[in-house]
């Protein structure tokens, strides 16, 4: 298992590097930051990427798979750029398999991960629409990612809802189709350590605009959690490289910035959360190499 980890780490740093180079993230135009807020920005970014190992970490013990904070951070972290393998489907076995090494299963391993990266999307969804509704409460856009946080709402949780989707998705596509049921017996232990990251992410981005010195409305910081969790389910674009940007700079444009600004906003938040991603990688790498497991 140790030789299958350490190609699927191998593929996803190359793969993270390839898709930043083509989608043009390396190359940035010199720009001016209040860099006290920069910094605080980072230490906000960065303490919600801790907290999400420990949501993974209560999610492994909430199913039965107890292990130490460590050992989940360690997991968590070198994997963190599969995400950037087409698929995506290698950020949820990624940790899952560093996980079994332990003596657990893959498969069981596999299913928390998955679980827990939904109600991850679920929550960021959630978090930002009610208070784009309030702002923007007749915006076309707005009422489709409603629409659509309402239907995952439901594919998660309604037992018969989601069967039926199950269903008539294995039909077209003649394949058998797996997405677990969330109960709200699972959900309640873990809602507030994945609400702690996220509200530590917000922070982070309010902050990260802020060190561009410009005024803007408040409500930009709900387009955080939305393009990230729309990002997530944009299958097709590994890390959602592009549809982040995209729907980050058409979500500030709606609120009166100009479309220049959002662009070098919604690029340069890409990088800066790419920094929390090699800190998380780096932290877990160290203590890999020079920590027992435990």
């Amino acid at each position: 298992m140790k030789i299958y980890f350490r190609i699927l780490l191998y593929l996803s740093l190359a793969f993270a590097v390839y898709y930043l180079y083509r989608f043009d993230f390396i190359q940035i135009q010199d720009i001016s930051f209040n860099y006290y807020w920069l910094a605080v920005s980072t230490v906000f970014l960065w303490a919600g990427f801790v907290m999400s190992t420990v949501s993974w970490w209560k999610a492994l013990s909430t199913h039965g798979i107890h292990v130490t904070k460590k050992l989940s951070l360690i997991s968590h972290g070198l994997s963190i750029f599969a995400k950037y393998i087409p698929g995506k489907v290698w950020v949820i076995l990624g940790r899952a398999s560093f996980v079994s090494m332990d003596q657990h299963s893959v498969r069981d391993a596999s299913y928390i991960s998955l679980k827990e990266q939904l109600i991850y999307v679920w929550l960021g969804l959630i978090i930002g629409v009610g208070p784009m509704l309030y702002y923007y409460p007749f915006n076309s856009f707005v009422i489709l990612v409603l629409v659509l946080t309402i239907f995952f709402t439901f594919l998660l949780y309604s037992r018969r809802f989601h069967q039926f989707v199950i269903s008539i998705i294995s039909r077209v596509f003649r394949k058998k189709l797996d997405i677990p049921l969330v109960t709200f017996r699972e959900v309640a232990p873990l809602i507030i350590y994945v609400l702690s990251y996220w509200i530590l992410w917000i922070i982070a981005f309010y902050l990260f605009v802020l060190a561009f010195g410009i005024d803007f409305s408040f409500s930009i910081v709900f387009a955080w959690p939305l393009s990230i969790s729309l990002g997530v389910l944009a299958l097709i674009t590994p890390g959602g490289i592009g549809v982040r940007e995209g729907i980050m700079t058409g979500f500030m444009v709606m609120t009166g910035m100009e479309l220049e600004t959002a662009t070098t906003i919604a690029v340069l938040s890409r990088l800066w959360f790419i920094s929390g991603e090699i800190f998380i990688f780096l932290l877990s790498l160290v203590l890999n190499k020079f920590s027992l497991r435990s």
